[in-house]
């Protein structure tokens, strides 16, 4: 009996395990279970993982202890991340495993009166039932946050204080965590608001540590060092973490040294320096220690730091060391002392890096400040290879370093030309003297190089024979800083730092060359062959031929092969003669380039360097050395721009004067002659983006009158400026609007002569070969959808026999897409991106999509990829139109398009939109006729709105030519009004001659040049005329009765009728009638306008209440089938239950007739 009762005990413990392993069920045993599970297998190492990547962060990462240190070690992460996840991925995987496994969403079984019950209630109305997920949640987000994705940790954070809103303590922690997710991304504005909400609610005393610190690094980041003090001191109070607590003790002691409590601040960085942390620090708070001492006790600060510098001890920070010492003087104004001492820095450095950059900085900070800008480029090219994008001085650094860099080009330049035109004036005993000490220099300068190697590598031995590669602490610490700085394995050249060291690294083998062809050779432009091309020259010219014309070999000159080899060795003579200009070629190849040196060289100091003193000196200079020179219209201009910006009245008239009279013709010269011209260049930079952003908007909406009319004013208000490429493009695209392919082409040709350097030329120019080819025009503007445009062609517009062959396949089952798609421009991506990712986190707990930013032509897509069927996609699209969904709140430019993976390959190989939605619509429109029918309806809506916007194009250039002719009709006036009046009238004085023409000459004078040179002469001959006449009427009194006949013929007017006030007020009929006139037409244009913006507003209207329709319909259509859906659910349910009924019914009758046979 015994047996019998363990067999039943084992099983039913099996039986009890195995029910509680499913998380279909809700009981105390299934949660214990779980949470139990969750907790010491998935969590257990995913936590581990965590744990020592973390630990891993902090040893590997290099402090800036110079500068104020961060809170915490992740605020020095980049936050520009290209991809998500990180070395904390493992813990995120753990977590998502273990919620996955082990979430128990099921409601346990309702006892009785549970509703009036508030635990059975709280516990009915929870959504996680395994009570140890949420420290689950907690590894995920912060995992997330450590990976410095910060976006995806704010929202795992802010998910877990909702559906974990009864637990304080748990909502407390994840809002704070969300608070620090804010200030690492720099929204401090947010921050304040999630802390102030955090405390006006309250909080568990538990969480307040981590409160007090968050608050504190929110404080530091604003700038607010006050008030973050002494918060700062509470948070360390309550920090467990030793070496944590040090760091922020040691930031607490930068704080307090710049708010000036010197006092307060040695006694903090005393604290750090005999506490048990790095050498590293340590030796930092002790060099802070001396620099707030006070100013009477500098003696010893320099005493003490001396000291330092003599540690051998500190033989790897002397670089700290030296620049702790040349602040010091520099608090003192020493510049002399200040620059010996940061000379010292850098020259003793052995570590390099972000110590010997700061020093560096230091030292060009000095010899820029004096105008030694050839001392201070190598500081500040060296500084950028040893700092990081996120220092504070980076974009100041890597700005003068690229400057310097250039400006050192052209002056080595200069003065290299300058040394050997000097050489070249030289006897030739002097010449070769000195010829002879560089090449003694050079054999001094390898021998060093040489003992400085075998020096190296003796070293390299000695360190390899002692220690093995992986055990070299050094070599640890190099590899661990090389993975931490090479920004995570990205492309080389998307690494500043990296970028930056090999330039330096370049420089150093190299030295200064200018970024252009054959950039190893001095002599570029005394000798343009390559070396390999002359010595080829060199060979034929040496080849024989036998007498059928065979090449045969010929003796090789040795001496020739002699000179060839000295003419590259820099120790010979040879070397330095040949690049000294003795013929009036090479001398003038050399004054070439001293002239494009000197004139770059005054751009640099005007444009990056602001410095107009030696900017004016070099151009100056080089009009002297050059008068004549190609760069005087440009350096004259340049100049006269600095004349108005520093208000140097003499310098801008000067050159404003020399523009005019040497370069009478150019656009520069007709630009300063406008009076209003320093008006004009000081509102450039105001107006012309607002007005090209005006002139774009009018060239979506088809306005092809209104962006010509604003490019004709720009052009000629504001000529040089910096957006007249554009305004020219803009202006050349009306041309497609209106589908005149010659003007299209006349206008980029001229935007491809004018400016063949700007940013949009080499899109007109591919459009320019396009319509020389023979490409036919799109009418319209780029903003639509283009559901014929085909994909994949090459720049003849043909696609290849592979693509051609390619046709759409039918695999519901294979993997598929979602893609978004609108066209490039209509659509803000970063919202688009933002709601998307919004909506699948929120609606997707364990499935992940991959969203994805690709540009196809003119359009662009966002791609959510993960989907494993046709059926799952439709599903997901179903999701998105419901009301809950974003579909329906985005713009309505995008369109949604789902596609397996070798459909939307073959679509971008040759196929179009029309083409994959007819193909959809035959295949799979029974199973998403709604997606069929929202296609349909947008393409129809597309190409109503085109015909519209034809209409509109039509009468906007209808328009265009009505003024045109209006405007011709203006600019030459008929002349049969004045010939009338000349005739009709008959004066009696010449007084009233000369005021009858004022009116008209005025008039012919407001014309353009071209008209008055056509108009002037027949005018002024009618003049002569009628005065002539009137001083014969003067002389004789009288009047002919030829003449008196012809002006009776003429018009029944008596002579003495004609006065002043007569034609005065003629002419203001005259102008009036023009004046109406013109009304007229604005008016009528005014109403084509309404006309056509009611008509368009009526288009739109309609289009809402179709869509408005069609949403009704397709809602409708839902609710019947969710109807439908409830009833056969319902009508399944009934079914159920009264085929259980009949199975409970026979059961109880074949017991009842068991009983009855058995009492039998």
């Amino acid at each position: 009996m015994r047996r019998y009762y363990d067999i039943f005990l084992w099983v039913g413990t099996a039986l009890l395990l195995l029910g509680a392993c499913s998380t279909k069920k809700n009981t105390v045993a299934s949660r214990r279970w779980h949470a139990f599970t969750a907790r010491y297998n998935t969590y257990f190492n995913g936590k581990t993982s965590f744990d020592e990547q973390l630990a891993d962060m902090y040893n590997n990462y290099k402090e800036n202890y110079t500068e104020r240190i961060f809170l915490y070690p992740i605020s020095a992460k980049p936050k520009d991340k290209n991809e998500t996840g990180g070395p904390f991925d493992r813990a995120i995987e753990k977590g998502n495993k273990a919620i996955k496994q082990h979430s128990i969403r099921k409601k346990p079984a309702r006892r009785e009166g549970w509703r009036n019950d508030p635990k059975q209630l709280a516990l009915q109305n929870k959504e996680e039932y395994n009570p140890f997920l949420k420290h689950c949640w907690m590894l995920i987000a912060q995992g997330q946050f450590y990976n410095a994705d910060f976006l995806q940790a704010s929202a795992t954070f802010s998910y877990i204080a909702r559906h974990y809103e009864t637990d304080k303590e748990m909502v407390a922690a994840a809002r704070i965590w969300q608070a620090r997710c804010y200030a690492e991304l720099g929204w401090l504005y947010e921050t304040e608001t999630a802390l102030a909400r955090l405390k006006e609610n309250g909080f568990p005393a538990s969480n307040q540590g981590e409160y007090d610190r968050v608050y504190a690094d929110y404080l530091v980041k604003s700038g607010r060092f006050e008030e973050a003090v002494p918060e700062l001191q509470k948070g360390i109070g309550k920090e467990k973490n030793r070496r944590q607590r040090t760091r922020m003790r040691y930031l607490l002691g930068q704080l307090q040294a710049e708010l000036g409590q010197n006092e307060a601040a040695y006694q903090t960085f005393g604290k750090v320096a005999s506490s048990n942390a790095p050498y590293e620090m340590v030796f930092a708070a002790r060099i802070r220690q001396a620099e707030v001492l006070p100013p009477g006790r500098y003696p010893q600060v320099l005493k003490i730091l001396n000291r330092m510098a003599r540690s051998d001890k500190n033989k790897d920070f002397l670089d700290q060391v030296y620049t702790a010492i040349g602040n010091a003087y520099m608090s003192r104004s020493d510049t002399a002392n200040a620059i010996t001492n940061y000379a010292l820095g850098i020259e003793k450095s052995t570590q390099g890096g972000l110590d010997l950059a700061i020093c560096q900085i230091k030292l060009g900070d000095i010899y820029f400040a004096q105008k030694e800008y050839v001392k201070a480029q190598p500081c500040f090219s060296g500084a950028l290879s040893g700092i990081r994008k996120e220092y504070k001085d980076y974009d100041r650094v890597a700005l003068l370093s690229a400057a310097l860099d250039e400006l050192v080009v052209h002056v080595e330049a200069v003065h290299l030309q300058d040394s050997l035109q000097a050489l070249a004036k030289l006897p030739e005993s002097e010449r070769l003297a000195m010829i002879d000490k560089i090449i003694e220099e050079v054999k001094e300068k390898e021998k060093k190089e040489a003992e400085d190697a075998r020096r190296e590598r003796y070293l390299a031995e000695q360190e390899g024979r002692g220690n093995d590669f992986g055990q070299r602490p050094n070599m640890q610490a190099n590899l661990q800083s090389l993975s931490v700085n090479s920004g995570g394995g990205a492309f080389y050249f998307y690494n500043d730092q990296t970028v930056a060291q090999g330039k330096t690294q370049f420089q150093n083998k190299w030295g200064k060359r200018v970024n252009q062809d054959d950039w190893r050779r001095r002599d570029k432009v005394m000798n343009m062959a390559s070396p390999l091309e002359n010595r080829r020259v060199d060979e034929e010219n040496r080849m024989q031929f036998d007498e059928e014309g065979n090449p045969i070999e010929a003796p090789v000159d040795s001496m020739q092969m002699v000179m060839d080899s000295l003419s590259s060795d820099p120790k010979s003579r040879e070397y330095y003669l040949q690049q000294i200009p003795f013929s009036e070629e090479d001398l003038e190849a050399s004054n070439i380039i001293i002239a494009d040196g000197l004139f770059n060289m005054g751009m640099i100091y005007k444009d990056k360097l602001e410095n107009k003193q030696l900017s004016v000196e070099t151009f100056r200079e080089l009009e002297r050395r050059f008068p004549e020179n190609k760069y005087r219209m440009d350096y004259y201009f340049q100049s006269y721009l600095m004349g108005l910006r520093y208000k140097d009245q003499p310098l801008e008239t000067e050159y404003k004067n020399k523009l005019i009279q040497v370069f009478p013709e150019s656009d520069y010269a007709k630009a300063v002659a406008d009076p209003n011209y320093e008006y004009n260049i000081r509102m450039m930079d105001r107006v012309q983006d607002s007005l090209y952003e005006t002139t774009y908007n009018h060239y979506l909406a088809n306005d092809t009158l209104f962006v010509r009319r604003s490019y004709r004013h720009f052009s000629e208000t504001y000529p040089l400026a910096t957006l007249m490429p554009k305004f020219m493009f803009v202006e050349a695209l009306t041309y497609v609007q209106s589908g005149d392919a010659a003007g299209f082409k006349d206008a980029l040709q001229k935007l491809v002569e004018k400016y063949p350097s700007a940013d949009v030329t080499e899109l007109a120019n591919e459009m320019l070969k396009g319509i020389l080819r023979g490409r036919q025009l799109v009418q319209g503007n780029m903003t639509g959808m283009k559901w014929n445009l085909r994909f994949g062609l090459d720049e003849y517009g043909q696609l290849s026999a592979a693509d051609s062959a390619r046709q759409f396949v039918d695999y519901p089952q294979s993997p598929h897409r979602m893609v978004l798609l609108y066209p490039t421009g209509a659509v803000d991506r970063n919202q688009l991106l933002y709601a998307v990712a919004a909506y699948n986190f929120a609606h997707f707990e364990v499935k992940s999509f991959d969203l994805i930013m690709e540009e196809a032509g003119s359009f662009s897509m966002l791609i959510i990829s993960g989907f494993n069927s046709l059926e799952e996609t439709l599903s997901y699209y179903a999701m998105i139109y419901a009301p809950e969904g974003y579909a329906s709140a985005i713009d309505r430019a995008v369109s949604f398009f789902p596609f397996s993976d070798e459909n939307y390959e073959t679509l971008l190989h040759g196929k179009t939109l029309e083409e994959y939605m007819a193909f959809f619509a035959e295949k799979y429109g029974a199973q998403a006729p709604e997606l069929v029918a929202r296609w349909r309806m947008q393409v129809a809506a597309d190409e109503k709105e085109t015909a519209h916007e034809d209409i509109a194009v039509e009468q906007a250039a209808e328009v265009d030519t009505e003024n045109l002719e209006t405007s011709e009709t203006k600019k030459f006036p008929q002349k049969e009004t004045k010939e009338e009046i000349s005739e009709e009238i008959h004066l009696s004085q010449q007084e009233t001659v000369r005021e009858m023409q004022e009116p008209f000459i005025k008039k012919e004078q407001e014309q353009p040049v071209e008209e008055v040179t056509e108009e002037v002469e027949p005018e002024e001959k009618n003049v002569r005329e009628v005065e002539e006449q009137a001083v014969s009427t003067e002389e004789q009194q009288t009047v002919s009765p030829d003449t008196t006949q012809t002006s009776q013929d003429t018009v029944l007017v008596k002579p003495k009728e004609i006065t002043l006030e007569y034609l005065q007020k003629r002419r203001a009929q005259s102008e009036k009638k023009e004046r109406l006139e013109q009304e007229e037409k604005e008016k009528s244009l005014e109403e084509k306008r309404k006309e056509a913006a009611k008509q368009k507003k009526q288009l739109l209207k309609e289009r809402e209440t179709l869509r408005r329709q069609k949403a009704k319909e397709a809602k409708d259509r839902l609710k019947q089938k969710e109807k439908e859906r409830k009833e056969k659910e319902k009508a399944n349910r009934q079914r159920q239950r009264e085929k259980k009924a009949a199975r409970n019914t026979a059961q109880k009758e074949k017991a009842a007739a068991r009983k009855v046979r058995t009492r039998k």
